[in-house]
């Protein structure tokens, strides 16, 4: 049986798989899932387990995701649930089991993206989270505005435009003007005036 968190990241990565329905279809597709018992959920996602995990599906491109950026060693996508606008996931390509075993390059990966994240979107601070979800090892970037942030905080569905809009975002280069040089100006002394010493005839 998953945990309730387990769950709930469960129910999310399942109503993702329905994004593409028409509005009517989706928003009876996401009752079915919330109806679902979490008996029923447990036994769909080992099932998914045996075969591909949802990390994996969104890898191998079987899940339409909005992708922020890829390499050979992992991809990072918008959350559709996010807990602030932003929040990315760090997926490794090559399933990670445990945290000791992340990759320090997939780190590093995930520093620039929460650093790019950061100064693009206005945000004070960018948490950085490495999670265990659905057997695998997956970081959580997490942008900061105003006040704390933890799991309990509340999630909001994100729209597909607005998601597009966050990745372009994200990923326009920030040129900062350069300071114009500031030269001083020298103050030129002024000469003194000679003064001779008169002369009597």
């Amino acid at each position: 049986m998953l945990s309730e968190k387990e769950l709930g990241e469960a129910r999310r990565q399942l109503k993702a798989q329905i994004t593409h329905l028409p509005f009517e279809q989706r928003n009876e597709a996401e009752s079915q899932i919330d109806d679902m018992s979490d008996e029923a959920i447990s036994s769909m996602v080992e099932q998914q387990r045996g075969r591909n995990s949802v990390f994996r599906m969104i890898v191998d491109k079987e899940i339409d995701s909005v992708i922020i950026e890829e390499n050979d060693l992992a991809i990072a996508v918008l959350e559709i649930n996010p807990l602030s606008r932003g929040h990315m996931l760090v997926i490794p390509i090559d399933k990670v089991g445990e945290k000791k075993e992340m990759p320090e390059a997939i780190i590093n990966f995930a520093g620039k993206l929460s650093e790019r994240a950061r100064v693009n979107l206005g945000a004070k601070r960018v948490l950085v989270r490495t999670e265990q979800k659905f057997g695998e090892i997956v970081l959580d970037l997490i942008p900061v505005y105003d006040g704390e942030l933890d799991e309990r905080s509340q999630r909001k569905k994100a729209e597909r435009e607005e998601l597009e809009q966050i990745k372009k975002e994200i990923n326009t280069e920030v040129i900062k003007k350069a300071e114009p040089e500031r030269i001083k100006a020298e103050k030129k002394k002024r000469a003194r005036a000679l003064k001779l010493k008169r002369r009597i005839p």
